[in-house]
């Protein structure tokens, strides 16, 4: 076998600081560090002889095809800009990978009477800088590409992080912190007390991944030891893995209840991952959850201090609920009003833990005569649960041997992928018809 070192110094010349000269189209292509030499022969293969013959599929150059990737991508660009109107919603997140801090920045607006979201770009932060002022700076860059400005903007949607808050503050909009990113804190202030107990049950399980200790676990259960992290789920998973292995019977006692309490939160939390949840049901979860563990209204309660705009908030809430709001609440979704019914009910669910909070106290009051409606945007995503999913994605994209790809075409291949139900295959073959590929 050959390897890709050997190949390179046979097919590129050094050109000295990463950079190779191919000496077959002499093309210059520069080597990332770290990041091996799969990259600088890729190109080889896709025109070579032989591999062309083995694909039925017809010929196509790697520059027609980044050509082709363009023009779909600024198709829908001209579609996003045309069905965006003047008032929409900005959701948004940051993700570091190899020294490099991406924000990923979606869109939510209302469209045939339902609320879409599709991500507008997914760009680096290129001086290094993540402030307030940095975001904003970047926010208006990627607005301007859709002929927008963010005086459109009527909301954020993030984490409570001070970065977030600042940055609503300084665009002078409402932002509804991510219900997911509150839960995971609020969590952890529950577990405060069980710290002790759980030092110990992670040190059993380091002790379980070594594998004499595992070879004589296997024997006795098909679970596996997992070290501990802040997340719910792996506390789930922990609390299993030792609960017949604790040495103590009090012990043992202590982490099934607690087992059953981690249950509940694991509800709340598969609850707000949901597309379809909205911050009406997020607030009964929530002041369910404050009523069963006071210790959480710290981060859960309506008027908590992380909450920038708590009167935007609670208006959502009572416009989805079809309560009256207060004269704060109006003025904060006056520019949300419209004439007409807003909006249509959701089907019924299944039932959990969550489900139940939802059934005791979700029941929906009718709206008075003549009471003001809002358009279906108010209908806000409560959580940035979107973008995190996008950032799981992207870390099966940027491999270690793909760390040379240019954030430009990265960033082309996301929003072209997760805007996959805006363009088709007539799509790219208008786009072929256009461009002479």
């Amino acid at each position: 076998m050959v390897f890709n070192k050997l190949l390179t110094a046979f097919f590129f010349d050094h050109l000295g600081q990463g950079l190779f000269r191919c000496k077959l189209c002499d093309q210059d292509r520069k080597q990332m560090p770290g990041s091996g030499y799969a990259y600088l022969l890729a190109h080889l293969a896709v025109e070579d002889e032989l591999t062309r013959a083995m694909s039925k599929l017809r010929p196509v150059t790697a520059k027609a095809l980044k050509k082709c990737m363009e023009g779909i991508a600024i198709k829908i660009g001209l579609k996003l800009g045309s069905e965006l109107g003047t008032l929409f919603g900005l959701m948004f997140d940051g993700w570091a990978h190899a020294g490099v801090h991406y924000v990923a920045l979606y869109t939510v607006w209302e469209a045939d009477g339902e609320v879409r979201v599709r991500l507008l770009g997914l760009s680096h932060l290129t001086d290094g800088s993540q402030t307030a002022d940095a975001h904003v700076v970047m926010f208006k860059d990627v607005l301007e590409v859709y002929n927008k400005t963010l005086d459109m903007v009527g909301f954020l949607v993030g984490d409570n992080c001070n970065t977030n808050l600042s940055i609503a503050t300084k665009m002078g909009v409402p932002l509804v912190g991510c219900a997911s990113h509150r839960l995971n804190p609020a969590v952890k202030k529950f577990l405060a007390p069980y710290e002790p107990l759980l030092d110990e049950v992670n040190a059993l399980m380091v002790e379980l991944r070594h594998e004499n200790n595992f070879a004589e676990l296997k024997k006795h259960t098909d679970l596996h030891p997992v070290k501990r992290n802040i997340r719910i789920r792996s506390e789930i998973k922990k609390v299993e893995a030792v609960e017949e292995l604790i040495p103590t019977e009090g012990k043992h006692r202590k982490l099934v209840v607690l087992f059953e309490h981690l249950k509940k939160f694991e509800s709340i939390g598969k609850r707000l991952q949901r597309e379809d949840t909205d911050m009406a049901e997020v607030r009964l979860m929530f002041d369910g959850l404050v009523a069963e563990y006071p210790v959480m209204a710290e981060h859960h309660k309506a008027s908590a201090k992380i909450v920038h705009t708590p009167a935007f908030e609670t208006g959502v809430v009572k416009v989805i609920a079809g309560s009256a709001l207060s004269q704060s609440e109006t003025a904060a979704l006056k520019r949300f009003e419209v004439k007409g019914p807003a909006g249509k009910k959701r089907k019924e669910r299944e039932e959990d833990y969550a489900s139940s909070l939802l059934r005791g106290k979700g029941k929906k009051q009718k709206q008075t005569a003549g009471a003001t409606s809002y358009m279906p945007l108010v209908k806000i995503p409560p959580a940035s649960n979107t973008v995190e999913r996008l950032f799981s994605q992207c870390k099966l994209v940027l491999t270690p041997q793909r760390r040379a790809m240019l954030p430009v075409n990265f960033e082309q291949l996301a929003f072209l992928r997760v805007n996959r139900t805006m363009w088709d295959v007539t799509t790219v073959a208008s786009v072929s018809a256009e461009e002479t590929l």
